[in-house]
């Protein structure tokens, strides 16, 4: 539907004056916006009903010159912002004609301008799947938008919480989407609108109060015993053997694909007892890890050393051409689970470190996360960890409690 639109023009006197000033009155959609047409007029030449000097003198015609030419401008920035976008009102018209254009972002060219930044840092201090999870969610909102309001973009200022509530059951319903994948896409357009809230782009956060919790997913992790088998099974393909390699380095390291890819041997430092260390910041969040080098680890380091070139020091493959090859692998080593490498990550945390007795807060140091909290999720108390428990408790309280 086309926008009722109209420029008016009315003096700004009082009633002793014999010269006011002109003032514009922009109207859109019921919205209001003033401005000054900065010239000044007889009162006696003002024509009230028809919002001009009255009158064929040379004065009159120079003054509804210059209003015409407001008039011509204005009309011409209402039917640019109409041609261009979906949302208009009288304010930014009256900045568009002004020359300092408060622009009324929409969420998509929001969210271009995010990935684009983003882009950059990838690599650096910036995940690459999570880059794709980003430029997925926008694909998402696209066709969402398109269905739902059926338009190919909305502004900020529309925003509203219903539009995330209904972006949510479109993942679910429509797309069937499972509760983590749900929420990592709402996760993305709340820190979109956040940071355009942060920027001052929009005057409130409209999804501030939303919050959404998926079920908690059960963590899967490899037990002593398969990691055993994993190791001692042996294997065709060179490449699986690399695969596995990489694989274990996480087992005992706790370091993700992403942040192994990126690794380089200046990481790496040796302390005054000859132990080696390897910190670094996550490229996820950009908080920092530190890990003491286990003998495992030390030994699948020093046999690819220099095969990545100078500075890299794992040749690693994407992380779905590694996940593809751990399927095969499972299989070859009688492992029923279902591997993936961030499988691994979950595996240092319980059966290398939790299950022999690293603090959690320790834990939380070496996986760099930045709440303890974080770390919990990946927390598993097993049946060996109970026994253990129960053994200590048993040993200092057995002769004390005794029927």
């Amino acid at each position: 539907m086309r926008s009722t639109f109209k420029v008016l023009f009315y003096l700004k006197k009082n009633k002793a004056q014999a010269i006011a000033p002109v003032m514009g009155r922009i109207t859109v959609n019921g919205t209001i916006a003033q401005f000054s047409a900065k010239i000044e007029v007889p009162v006696r030449l003002w024509e009230v009903k028809g919002g001009r000097a009255k009158g064929k003198s040379v004065e009159a015609d120079r003054i509804n010159r210059h209003l015409d030419n407001i008039r011509g401008q204005i009309n011409k920035h209402y039917q640019d912002i109409c041609d261009h976008n979906s949302y208009v009102t009288a304010e930014r018209v009256r900045n568009a004609y002004q020359g300092f254009d408060r622009k009324y972002q929409t969420l998509l060219e929001v969210f271009e301008k995010f990935m684009e930044g983003y882009r950059k840092r990838v690599g650096v201090d910036r995940a690459r799947k999570t880059y794709e999870c980003y430029r997925k969610c926008s694909e998402h909102l696209r066709f969402f938008m398109g269905k739902e309001y059926r338009g190919k973009d909305m502004p900020l200022l529309k925003l509203e919480q219903s539009f995330i509530e209904k972006f949510h059951t479109y993942l679910s319903h429509d797309l069937g989407m499972s509760p983590s994948g749900l929420s990592g896409y709402l996760k993305c357009l709340k820190y979109v609108v956040k940071t355009a809230f942060n920027n001052g782009w929009i005057p409130r956060n409209p999804f501030a109060l939303y919050r959404y919790t998926p079920p908690q997913v059960e963590r899967g992790y490899l037990t002593e015993k398969e990691l055993q088998r994993l190791m001692a099974t042996p294997l065709r393909h060179k490449c699986q053997v690399r695969t596995r390699d990489m694989f274990l380095f996480s087992c005992f390291t706790g370091i993700c694909h992403a942040d192994m890819r990126s690794l380089e041997w200046k990481q790496f430092e040796q302390d005054a007892a000859g132990d080696w260390w390897v910190s670094g910041n996550r490229m996820k969040t950009g908080s920092k890890y530190l890990v003491k080098l286990l003998p495992v680890a030390l030994s699948i380091l020093n046999k690819y050393k220099g095969l990545a070139g100078p500075e890299k020091v794992f040749p690693m493959s994407t992380v779905k051409v590694m996940d593809r090859s751990l399927k095969f692998i499972a299989a070859a080593c009688s492992i029923e689970k279902q591997l993936s490498f961030h499988l691994a990550r979950h595996t240092f945390a319980t059966t290398i470190s939790l299950m022999n007795g690293v603090p959690l807060i320790a834990l939380s140091k070496m996986l760099g996360h930045k709440s303890i909290t974080t770390t919990q999720i990946y927390a598993k108390v097993t049946e060996s960890m109970i026994d253990q428990a129960i053994t200590q408790v048993n040993e200092r309280i057995s002769e004390k409690y005794v029927l």
